[in-house]
């Protein structure tokens, strides 16, 4: 059987094992159509095909693999198919829409969240959905939950005309200067929103767990500078419930969401569970939980082992955590020097469940910048990759989550990852990509380079995608983000794709993008795009097509 047989009959055995066995696909008496999520959680889950073909059972209990195998192995087969990419390297390229937010804007590093309504099916204008959940205290005039259908417009126009349409806008505050720090999280089924806003009650700091059920139609806010209140004139319904006396400034909800079960750290060092999310009332877990990781210092946000049963997670002092979810025990592994320059695990740690290891980054081990690979279960370092000099300089440079090619998900050994850090000797950006043998990864990058020769310029963590309808045989997509300088000293930051063959394209964005979501591999107009917010002023929502930007 060629490897293209191969995959193809694999994505079919995963088709029928997820339609006969998956409780969160089906139920006795209240069936769930599962659509497609597309969050920043997705990104943090790795798998491989053989590891799965020896734990099948993690299809049954972690959708986000399903939703990755089904968008990655659709394009071994044959009927789909398009034509080679023709776009220029560095071109400046016409945006397909961007939209106000008035003041608002996703926090750095934070994702927005992208819901399509039936992954089997084409784009869909109506129930194809992008929400933004943004850092701007709310007030009668500023909403900081704003959404869009129509998404797939654009210049040409697209399939849903030349501008979205704002599906939603709520200010969400319940506290003062209540606000949204992190990322959204959806159900399964996209009718229910997880988040956390961050404020304070008469001069105390909270974080506060809600779930928004979002309406539709007159009185749910028309624009992020005209919006509603949730249930105040409209069918929206908001639960609230507040989970630390501590603000959240860094740590977006894990959702599990075979229990039904949400992770969430806070700004006290704690690690919060909570129960009946999108399903019942949400409810803190009581003991073991909270779990204290480091007390005071901020966490990180966490990711679910569903195979080994552990919540990793990292914290601002650079040590890395594994929390038993049944018994609450901690172990703990220093990657980042305490007490040096930024040594903080900044973004969530990527996990591989069918073997095994996470992998997270510091900007200082006490020696240089670092993707490090941690098994797991022992929690002891299996490789280190430096990625330059990065905040060991002395200046605080903070280095976030890499991404992993396509071919990683057949076998890491086929694979490569690919991160930002500096120069070995400067704090210039440069891209890295390290390779593997067997499931180790390789301590020397295969690849480094200089992206720009900018002291100023920052780079932003790393999101991939395989669309196989764009190149022969398709193409890996990366995009990461640039803070300054991207054509020359003075100049914007930017928003980069790096194509298979490694060429950059570039289009400006003021500050660079935050975290960016990709939605499909269409071949419809406009609706194979990505969706990002600025980090500086105009504040405005994004939508670029994956190839070239446009």
């Amino acid at each position: 059987m060629t490897e293209r047989r191969a995959i193809g009959a694999f994505l079919i055995w995963i088709s029928v094992f997820v339609l006969v066995s998956s409780p969160w696909a089906q139920g006795p008496s209240n069936p769930i159509r599962m659509g497609l999520v597309q969050d920043w959680s997705q990104r943090h889950i790795l798998f491989s095909r053989d590891g799965l073909m020896r734990k099948p059972g993690l299809i049954n209990s972690e959708p986000r693999i399903v939703h990755q195998a089904m968008q990655r192995w659709q394009g071994a087969r044959p009927q789909i198919s398009g034509n080679a990419s023709t776009v220029a390297s560095f071109a400046e390229p016409e945006r397909d829409w961007n939209v106000s937010l008035g003041l608002g804007r996703v926090a750095p590093d934070m994702f927005p969240a992208k819901y399509s309504f039936d992954p089997s099916a084409p784009a869909d204008c109506l129930n194809d959905y992008a929400v933004f959940g943004l850092s701007h205290v709310g007030n009668a005039n500023q909403a900081n939950l704003t959404a869009f259908n129509n998404l797939y417009s654009g210049t040409g126009p697209g399939i849903c005309g030349v501008a979205p349409t704002v599906l939603f806008a709520y200010n969400i505050s319940t506290v003062t200067a209540g606000r949204i720090l992190d990322s959204p999280s959806l159900s399964l089924d996209g009718k229910k929103i997880a988040f956390v806003e961050s404020g304070n009650i008469g001069g105390n700091n909270r974080a506060i767990f809600h779930v928004l059920t979002w309406a539709t139609g007159p009185g749910n806010g028309t624009s992020a500078t005209a919006p509603a209140v949730p249930g105040t004139g409209n069918a929206a319904s908001m639960t609230s419930l507040t989970f630390a006396l501590a603000l959240d400034t860094r740590s977006s909800p894990w959702i599990d969401y075979n229990t039904d079960v949400a992770y969430v750290g806070a700004d006290d060092g704690r690690i919060y569970k909570i129960t009946g999310v999108f399903k019942g009332t949400p409810t803190l877990a009581g003991a073991p939980w909270p779990v204290s990781i480091s007390p005071n210092v901020r966490a990180s946000t966490p990711v679910l082992d569903k195979n080994l049963g552990l919540v990793m997670v990292g914290s601002q002092n650079g040590t890395f955590y594994s929390i038993n979810a049944a018994t609450g025990a901690v172990r703990s592994l220093v990657v980042g020097r305490s007490g040096g320059t930024n040594p903080g695990i900044l973004s969530a740690p990527i996990v591989d469940v069918t073997n095994g290891t996470s992998f997270v980054v510091s900007a200082n081990d006490g020696t240089s910048g670092v993707l490090v690979q941690v098994d797991s279960a022992s929690m002891t370092i299996l490789a280190k990759g430096r990625i330059g000099i990065a905040s060991k300089s002395g200046t605080a440079i903070s280095l976030f989550q890499p991404a992993f090619s396509n071919d990683y998900f057949t076998s890491p050994s086929l694979g490569v990852a690919r991160l930002c850090g500096t120069g070995p000797v400067d704090i210039t950006p440069f891209q890295y990509a390290f390779g593997f043998t067997g499931i180790t990864m390789n301590t020397a990058p295969v690849f480094s380079a200089q992206i720009v020769n900018s002291t100023n310029a920052r780079c932003t963590g790393w999101t991939e995608f395989f669309n196989p309808n764009v190149g022969a045989g398709g193409t890996d997509f990366f995009f990461f983000g640039l803070t300054a300088d991207c054509t020359g000293a003075g100049s914007f930051g930017c928003v980069v794709a790096r194509n298979g063959s490694g060429a950059l394209t570039t289009a400006n964005i003021p500050g660079g993008p935050t975290g960016i979501v990709v939605d499909n591999f269409s071949t419809a107009a406009q609706a194979s795009s990505i969706y990002f917010t600025g980090a500086t002023a105009p504040n405005a929502a994004y939508k670029l097509t994956q190839n070239g930007l446009q």
